[in-house]
């Protein structure tokens, strides 16, 4: 059944389009840079309450990537897709594509564009890594949807639309199985809504002796000034 609905979702329903749009959702790369720049400008022109959430957001990104998601893919070793069944396209962004198309302009040989690499797998059980469980993916978007929908309400609710679209790109590319997104999401929406509750609490706790004035004027993470 997992079977027919990743092929559902990798092969029939797709489109040059879509390969596209889901092959930039799961790049990491293509965002790192507007992420570090957005990150800076709230660090230093916002306020408390922005502050506050970035500290929570990579707090929290720190637990779901580095402890639960990195902890659960050596315990469980479930292999991914394209390690295991043949056919599975395999799409990506070919981020080294401007600098190469550069230089083949320069020396006048023809290009014919591409931006994105399709392949499709051909396993060798010999070479599976077994890290598709969970979707660190899935876990970090999710859980920052929630920070952000804790702190900024029907704004951050907003959020979750990129979310979804990064989780349902992870498996129509062909790194993870349905059912790796679906327990992921499950999984993030537990855990943040957890340690949201802790980092209240600690701040509550703690706040009035480490930071007294600031606690005054913020006696909750979110709740803003007072």
């Amino acid at each position: 059944m997992e079977e027919k609905l990743l092929t559902l979702i990798n092969r029939d329903c797709t489109s040059p389009g879509l390969d596209a749009v889901m092959a930039a959702m799961s790049s990491l790369n293509l965002w790192i840079i507007p992420i570090a720049l957005l990150v800076a400008a709230l660090a230093i022109y916002g306020g408390f309450r922005e502050r506050a959430m970035l500290v929570v957001l990579i707090l929290t990104i720190i637990v779901s990537d580095s402890i639960v998601g990195n902890g659960l893919k050596h315990l469980i070793r479930r292999p991914r897709p394209n390690e295991v069944v043949a056919g599975v396209r395999i799409v990506a962004l070919d981020l080294h594509h401007p600098l190469a198309r550069l230089r083949e302009a320069l020396s006048s040989q023809p290009v014919q564009p591409s931006w994105i690499s399709v392949t499709k797998s051909r396993p060798d059980p010999n070479t599976a890594r077994g890290r598709s469980f969970p979707s660190d993916h899935t876990l970090n978007n999710v859980c920052a949807a929630m920070v952000l929908t804790w702190f900024y309400r029907r704004f951050g609710r907003l959020y979750f639309i990129p979310a979804g679209l990064v989780s349902y790109s992870r498996i129509y590319v062909g790194s993870h199985w349905p059912s790796d997104v679906a327990i992921s999401i499950v999984m993030a929406l537990g855990m943040s809504l957890v340690l949201l509750a802790l980092y209240e609490y600690l701040w509550r706790k703690l706040g009035p002796r480490v930071m007294p004035k600031t606690f005054e004027r913020n006696q909750s993470l979110w709740g803003g000034t007072r």
